[in-house]
């Protein structure tokens, strides 16, 4: 078995000799957490919690998506504690919340909110990528990691406590990846263009919605 896989990578690396004759990169992601509070453990006494669809790159005017492992990972850690925004209806089928809600909930949001439901908790999500990013809401951290990144993506999670407007769990997940060329010393010029094999920053931004995840106990 072990002389097969030997085998087969052989190969591989033979062809891409053929076909890549400037060489291959593989580049590993550089993954960092921020923690805007400190706590990763969820509520589970007898509470409930909203369940908002992920917002993606800070647009204010989208519904956003019911990420597959968002919504999975919450099912399992809440079971019946937690309900979709799509299916908090009242008994006549209508819908609780008539308004989208952005990562940046706003404060006459959370009034609605405290006034029209017994909510008491909402699970908030947004992923940013690379190029649609807001440079200027980033850390200083942030800045000096990406600024050589050809592929960037950040996840960020936060769980409102409804009745005092205080983060529950707060924090983000940022990935980058660094490719970088072979430059003659003398000429200053690429000799070569590698071809890196990494995800870009739309698959960067799964996994680290799914290792920010991971942190929540």
């Amino acid at each position: 078995m072990k002389f097969r896989i030997l085998i087969i990578c052989c190969f591989f690396l033979s062809s891409c000799s053929v076909f890549y004759p400037g060489g291959i990169t593989f580049n590993g992601a550089n993954y960092n957490y921020d923690y805007y509070a400190f706590n990763e453990k969820l509520d589970y006494s007898e509470v409930s919690y909203l369940l908002n669809p992920t917002n993606f790159s800070g647009s204010k005017f989208s519904n956003g998506s019911n990420l597959e492992n968002v919504v999975e990972f919450f099912q399992k850690k809440l079971g019946k504690k937690v309900t979709l925004k799509k299916n908090f209806k009242d008994k006549n089928g209508k819908l609780k919340i008539p308004f989208l809600i952005n990562f940046d909930i706003t404060d006459e949001e959370v009034r609605f909110l405290k006034s029209n439901t017994k909510l008491d908790y909402i699970i908030l999500s947004k992923i940013s990528y690379l190029n649609e990013l807001d440079h200027t809401s980033l850390n200083q951290q942030n800045v000096k990691r990406f600024q050589t990144a050809t592929a960037v993506a950040i996840s960020f999670i936060k769980i409102l406590d409804l009745r005092t407007t205080i983060p529950l769990i707060e924090m983000s997940c940022s990935g980058n990846i660094k490719i970088n060329e072979a430059r003659n010393i003398q000429t200053r010029i690429s000799e070569f263009q590698p071809k890196a094999i990494h995800k870009d920053s739309y698959g960067l931004g799964e996994k680290t919605m799914e290792k920010l995840l991971r942190k929540i106990k």
